[in-house]
Order: C-alpha cells, then sequence, then structure tokens
C-alpha cells in the first residue's frame, strides 16, 4: 500500500466534486500538462479571462462541501437519540392533526389529584351522612306523631280528615310544573315515564293526564288517536296547550274533563288499544273502581300501563310515609303511602311485570284486561248512561 502524500490535511478538506467548467488535463510522460488550443484562445482575450474566472469563483462560493460519512462508535449511539422512521403520509393533508401533549405527571400535579380526590371523597361522605341523620330525625318524629294520631283516633278525640284532592289541583295548577320539574329531574322520573309510553300504539287513553308532562315523549306517528282525562279541568287545559304547542298537525286528539272512573268515549266505540297513567292511583278516592273501569275501556289484548306512587319495601320508610300523608295529601292532593299491591290485588287485572324504584316507592306496572266475552266492549257502561 502506498503512503499518503504530504499534501493530504484529511477529509475536512476534501472536496469529491470537481470544479466546474474545468476538464481532467492529461499528462505526458515528461510530467508537463498539453493546454488544449481553446486554452490559448481564452489567454488570447484577457476581458474573457477574466470573466471567467470571476464566474468560476462565484459558483464556488455557492457550492456546499459535501462531509464525508461520521463513524459513530457504540457510546455515541447510545448517547444519541435514536432516529425515527419517516412518518406515513396522511390521507387527508388538509386536515392538521395536533400532536397530544404528554400524559406524564409531575410531582406537585400528583400532589394536587390526590388531594382532590380527598376531596370529593369527604364531600361524598359528608352529604351521606348529612341525608342520613336527616331521615334519623324524620323517621323519629313520623313514629311519635303516628302513635299520637292512632290514640286521638281510636280515643274519638280526633277524625281523620278527608283531603278534596280535586279542589287542591285546581288550585295548584299553575305552579304545579316549576315545583316538581326538578324534583323528577334528580329522581330520573323522565327515563320512566319514557320507558312507559315507548310502546304505544292504536287508540291511546291517558287518564289523570294532569298538566301533561307525558306529552314530550308521545310517539305521534304510531298513535292512531288519542284521548286525555283528567279531573282538574284547570290542568287538563295546561296540558291541551301544551300537547297543541309539540304537535300541531296531529288532529286525532281530544280531551275530556271528567274522573278516570266514570265511562268514557273512544272514538272507535270500541275502546282502546293502550290504556296509561301516571300518579293517579294516590289522588283518587276509589282507585280500585278506577283500575276496573280502565279495564273495562281497553281492549281484548290490549294492554294497561301504570307509573305509581305508594309503600316501600322498607317499614321505616312507610312509616315517614303514614306520619306525613295527610300534609302531602293537602299541599299535592297526593296520598303518597297506598297499598299499590293491595289495590292492583283486589282490581283483578292481569299483572304481567312490576317494576319498582326509589326504595320500592315507585311502581312501574304492565297489565291487561281480563279475558271477556266478545260482546262485552268497552263501550258498555256509556250505553248504560
Amino acid at each position: 500500500m502506498a503512503p499518503p502524500k504530504k499534501d493530504f490535511k484529511g477529509f475536512g478538506e476534501w472536496d469529491p466534486t470537481p470544479p466546474p467548467n474545468q476538464d481532467t488535463k492529461p499528462t505526458s510522460a515528461s510530467g508537463k500538462q498539453h493546454n488544449p488550443p481553446t486554452a490559448s484562445r481564452q489567454d488570447s482575450n484577457p476581458t474573457a479571462s477574466k470573466k471567467s474566472s470571476q464566474n468560476s469563483k462565484h459558483q464556488f462560493s455557492k457550492l456546499e462541501r459535501a462531509q464525508p460519512p461520521r463513524i459513530l462508535t457504540q457510546a455515541s449511539r447510545t448517547s444519541r437519540h435514536t432516529i425515527q422512521p419517516p412518518a406515513p403520509k396522511q390521507k387527508y393533508p388538509n386536515i392538521v392533526i395536533e400532536e397530544r401533549p404528554s400524559t406524564t405527571l409531575t410531582a406537585a400535579q400528583k400532589v394536587k389529584r390526590v388531594k382532590g380526590i380527598y376531596w370529593i371523597t369527604g364531600i361524598g361522605v359528608y352529604a351521606v351522612s348529612s341525608y342520613g341523620v336527616y331521615l334519623y330525625i324524620q323517621y323519629s318524629k313520623a313514629v311519635k306523631l303516628q302513635e299520637e294520631n292512632e290514640k286521638q283516633y281510636k280515643l274519638g278525640i280526633k277524625s281523620r280528615p278527608e283531603v278534596d284532592t280535586h279542589q287542591v289541583y285546581e288550585n295548584i295548577s299553575g305552579k304545579y310544573d316549576s315545583n316538581v320539574r326538578w324534583s323528577e329531574f334528580f329522581m330520573g322520573m323522565p327515563l320512566l315515564r319514557r320507558w312507559m309510553m315507548w310502546g304505544l300504539q292504536g287508540d291511546v287513553l291517558e287518564a289523570s293526564a294532569g298538566t301533561g308532562r307525558n306529552n314530550s315523549y308521545y310517539p305521534v306517528r304510531n298513535c292512531k288517536s288519542v284521548t286525555m282525562v283528567d279531573n282538574s279541568p284547570n290542568m287538563l287545559e295546561i296540558a291541551k296547550h301544551d300537547f297543541e304547542r309539540r304537535y300541531p298537525r296531529y288532529g286525532h286528539i281530544s280531551f275530556a274533563p271528567q274522573d278516570a272512573g266514570k265511562p268514557i268515549k273512544s272514538p272507535s266505540g270500541e275502546g282502546f288499544d293502550r290504556v296509561i297513567q301516571t300518579m293517579g292511583l294516590c289522588s283518587q278516592k276509589c282507585p280500585v273502581e278506577t283500575l276496573r273501569n280502565l279495564e273495562q275501556h281497553c281492549k281484548p289484548g290490549g294492554k294497561i300501563l301504570l307509573l305509581e306512587h305508594g309503600r316501600s319495601h322498607y317499614e321505616w320508610l312507610n312509616n315517614i310515609l303514614d306520619a306525613y300523608v295527610l300534609d302531602h295529601a293537602r299541599n299535592w292532593g297526593c296520598f303518597w303511602n297506598r297499598d299499590i299491591s293491595g289495590i292492583l290485588e283486589e282490581s283483578g287485572l292481569v299483572v304481567t311485570k312490576i317494576s319498582r324504584f326509589h326504595l320500592g316507592t315507585t311502581w312501574l306496572i304492565e297489565a291487561s284486561p281480563r279475558p271477556r266475552k266478545r260482546d262485552q266492549t268497552a263501550e258498555t257502561g256509556s250505553k248504560n248512561k
């Protein structure tokens, strides 16, 4: 191997690209270069030679010297970042995809998150314990009040008062929706109402319609006709305006301000395919007779859907309901301690499904009328009027 030349200064000053407009000149055996005839022509023209030299200098200044390949040792490879592979081409170049920030948390952020969890847990425990103490106080008061009332009823000192629920609903009709909206929302009543109204079809009868709190869940496309009945004319008028506002093109609707326990006329004269009622058994004087009347107005093979509230699974909660039932009835026209199970059994309905919520105080019931003869139609009661 030949030794390196003395003028070799390393790869840093080595430029593999030849300068432009210069051809390699062959050398003779004597070591002298033979210039082509063009070189003599350029030497004869001094201005041309100056221009060519200036152009060559300008071109050399713009050229970038190529760096030789760098050999990395094992230590330098581990210390430097690994080369990332090229990202795949984006399918939609007009969409800018932002890089997600790093999910690693600092020590201060971890401490802050732990403190937040402690605060939320503490607030939840405080709320639950406070509600438990409130229920215990109410339960103690209810037991004492109930025992005192029962003694007075037995001794004849105090008679059981009667509440006219019809008059109560007439008085509270204007503010009823605004008073019960949030309590029903937090109890999940809109979901239960929607669940009950899901499969309505054919001719529909809604007993105890009230202010029309079921109006927003009506599948009017599947309903051939809708008939609403309520004992309070003021509440039924509110329900009428609300229904017409929601479904202005639906013309198969009728409203009857009457008691649900009386005969009801259907559009076809043959009864209704679906009969629904929400929170009606608690406010009626004779709930058993009301259910029997609704059964007579339901077609054979139809369904009766009820959303009611009454006695709970737990006796301690029933004691609270019993103690405050009169106050609640005076304010809301509702006897919330009625035995829904006993009422259903006494009415004779064929109950197919019962779901209970809110510690057993809310009842979602699906029933059907008892089999009867074909000539006993739903309009028999209206013929005897």
